[in-house]
């Protein structure tokens, strides 16, 4: 005989594991499906030929594979509320960023272009939210549900 749940508040699933609102959670995902989907650009030569031009193609792709991994791994840990490797992750995602934003400064300080500082401030916005979240889940060694 199969083991039934009783109500659907009974059964687990993935968002009721977590004990930050579910607006939160949902944004986190949000935000680390933006980095890999910022990170797949950068690695399929989408992100602005100013950046590339900097860094060049070996490296753009290199920094788009971190954002990649970074970004996936980010989401399925928030998702299932491994806060331990969602700080991976976070890790992970922050390094993609930390490597992109040299790039992005130095030609924006060269004053070609002034579109680039808006690329620079987004920048520091994710690696901003990235310290933030760090930070928020410090307290989580091991134990997720704690």
């Amino acid at each position: 005989m199969a083991f039934r749940y009783r109500r659907d508040r009974d059964r687990p699933h993935a968002a009721m594991m977590f004990r930050e609102p579910r607006a939160i959670n949902g944004a986190q995902v949000v935000t680390n499906f933006a980095a890999a989907g910022a990170g797949l650009l950068a690695a399929l030569g989408g992100i602005p030929t100013v950046v590339t031009g900097q860094i060049g193609p070996v490296l753009a792709v290199a920094v788009g594979s971190v954002l990649i991994v970074g970004g996936l791994v980010g989401a399925i840990s928030v998702l299932f509320g491994n806060w331990w490797l969602e700080r991976v992750a976070l890790l992970i995602t922050g390094l993609g960023w930390a490597l992109l934003l040299p790039a992005c400064l130095s030609f924006a300080l060269t004053g070609r272009s002034s579109a680039v500082w808006l690329i620079v401030a987004l920048i520091f916005a994710a690696l901003g939210d990235v310290f933030k979240r760090y930070l928020r889940i410090q307290w989580a060694y091991l134990d997720p549900r704690r």
